[in-house]
């Protein structure tokens, strides 16, 4: 291994069997206040929060992004679950406005993402405090050892972009465990288990940053989809995206834009089983979603 001094050593056991561990301390919190001004930062000059593309692989547009996703910290535990090599695959950042009704459906993500692997991990950083109250990520321990049915609902106040949610009479709301975080600490979980959140019903935004970590080996496989390469070597055909930071603005808005494009090209498609409706509502997303990166590419912005 090339953990650093300062690694924490993870109950890879516990990984293995529950699907999830928490919490892990990964910033100070100088550093977790300081992240989270930045990001509020972006959003104050702009006049309102990020949209759905710039919560998207934040990574190539913002420094504090970038920092994250590189975090010695984060990539020596992912490296205990997953290999030395390793790709960002995505980022998805997550905020509940105060007394907001937004809510993410119990679901797998393995079931959507089209990425063909042994194992996908996401690490969830806590940028605000995550209690059960602010809608921390809930789970079921074990969960992640099988796919189950979903199906996409749609619904108005899911973070979701389906609304993909695992039918009630398969869940198993007794064992849910909320994995409650302090500002800097974050949970890892495999990208099988079901998971969701409630409402955030404080009177603080909860913010979280999603990072899906991919082990970058030969037989990894991510429909056409474009990855970071953030420790060791690549040895995937998964198209290599080029590292935000050092960029002027302009040329990380393209980057992104690029990105996106794959991302949205590939997480829009329809299931095999997938109806006319379906299919056609996902078509026009998924054009909308297409035109709107080739406009902030040529904008640059």
């Amino acid at each position: 291994m090339t953990l650093t001094d300062t690694a924490n050593t993870i109950d890879t056991g516990q990984y293995q069997s529950e699907g999830f561990l928490f919490p892990i301390k990964v910033l100070g919190s100088d550093d977790a206040i300081r992240m989270r001004a930045e990001l509020e930062a972006v959003e104050k000059l702009q006049g309102h929060p990020l949209d759905k593309a710039q919560c998207n692989k934040s990574y190539l547009l913002y420094d504090w992004a970038d920092e994250l996703v590189h975090h010695p910290v984060i990539l020596d535990a992912v490296e205990q679950l997953i290999g030395p090599d390793i790709l960002c695959l995505m980022t998805n950042l997550f905020t509940k406005e105060a007394g907001s009704k937004s809510y993410v459906s119990m679901h797998q993500d393995a079931a959507y993402w089209g990425v063909d692997a042994d194992d996908v991990v996401t690490a969830w950083v806590a940028l605000s405090p995550a209690t059960a109250q602010s809608g921390v990520m809930k789970v079921e321990p074990g969960s992640h050892k099988s796919i189950r049915t979903q199906i996409n609902t749609y619904a108005k106040d899911n973070l979701l972009t389906r609304g993909q949610e695992i039918p009630v009479e398969e869940l198993e709301p007794e064992r849910q465990i909320y994995m409650e975080l302090k500002p800097g600490e974050m949970s890892l979980h495999h990208f099988q288990l079901v998971h969701g959140s409630d409402a955030n019903t404080t009177d603080d935004r909860r913010i979280g940053f999603a990072i899906r970590y991919v082990a970058a080996k030969s037989n990894v496989r991510a429909d056409n989809q474009s990855a970071l390469l953030v420790r060791g070597q690549n040895h995937t055909n998964i198209t290599m995206e080029q590292r935000g930071k050092g960029q002027n603005p302009t040329q990380r808005y393209r980057e992104h834009a690029r990105a996106m494009r794959r991302l949205v090209r590939s997480m829009l498609l329809p299931e095999k089983e997938a109806g006319l409706g379906e299919r056609a509502r996902l078509f026009i997303t998924r054009q909308a979603a297409v035109l709107l990166t080739y406009y902030r590419q040529i904008k640059g912005g």
